[in-house]
């Protein structure tokens, strides 16, 4: 599969070298505004510029580069895993109304490990709130991260309030002076040193505990989890895949 990488960050670097030592898989070109290292691949500064054949495009980049994205996928009716943060609500339609054309992948958390995270919180969930647990999400992350909650504790809550009826997010007890309801889901936000990423899912019952934890060790496994997300997705019919559905 011929790979078109869009972004040369510290995260679009990772990606290159992911599909690099992927044995299915070739780096075709390059994509970012600006490059501090000339590529050993074709680079350019704009998607809709490259020459080389391309089976799929992975953009770890800026929503501002989304639009050439889509222009570049639509015309060549291949797939599409976007790993970019920040989009706004315009552009999340705009990339829902993508994958009518072609298979497109969305998530701010591309690795596998958390996709299992959130499938186990699916699964149990439900059984948990019935039995009388209370849920909590506690996530941490880099003092140098600014947005809170992360956007897949963000993910992680949907998922549970999925199978709570009435359930809402709580993120500031100092405020409440009122008993904890059976319905609502805290979510915790730390930031300090230099993490890369852990989130929690805790359910509270009664004399026990029970936690779901994933903790990234490293930025590697979002670039291995990109590549991971389009063998998957290359497999899929046209539509919009997210952590959720892609790997069932």
């Amino acid at each position: 599969m011929r790979v078109i990488v869009v972004g040369y960050g510290v995260m679009g670097k990772k990606v290159c070298k992911a599909v690099n030592e992927d044995e299915s898989m070739t780096l075709a070109a390059v994509v970012s505004p600006v490059f501090d290292e000339t590529p050993e691949v074709p680079y350019y500064t704009n998607i809709n510029d490259v020459k080389e054949e391309a089976d799929a495009v992975i953009d770890f980049s800026h929503p501002a580069n989304l639009e050439s994205i889509m222009t570049y996928v639509r015309a060549h009716k291949i797939p599409v895993v976007l790993a970019t943060t920040g989009f706004s609500e315009e552009q999340l339609q705009a990339i829902h109304d993508l994958a009518h054309e072609v298979p497109v992948f969305q998530s701010y958390n591309t690795s596998y490990g958390v996709a299992m995270l959130n499938k186990m919180v699916k699964e149990f969930t439900q059984d948990f709130y019935n039995h009388n647990f209370d849920v909590e999400i506690t996530e941490a992350h880099h003092h140098r991260k600014i947005d809170a909650p992360s956007g897949t504790a963000v993910m992680l809550y949907n998922t549970a309030a999925s199978s709570i009826d009435g359930a809402h997010p709580v993120y500031d007890r100092q405020s409440k002076h009122v008993a904890r309801e059976h319905n609502e889901i805290g979510i915790q936000s730390i930031r300090a040193g230099t993490i890369y990423g852990e989130h929690t899912v805790l359910y509270g019952g009664d004399d026990e505990l029970i936690e779901i934890k994933h903790t990234a060790l490293s930025r590697d496994i979002f670039a291995k989890g990109a590549v991971s997300a389009l063998k998957a997705l290359s497999q899929k019919e046209v539509g919009f895949y997210n952590l959720e559905t892609l790997y069932n």
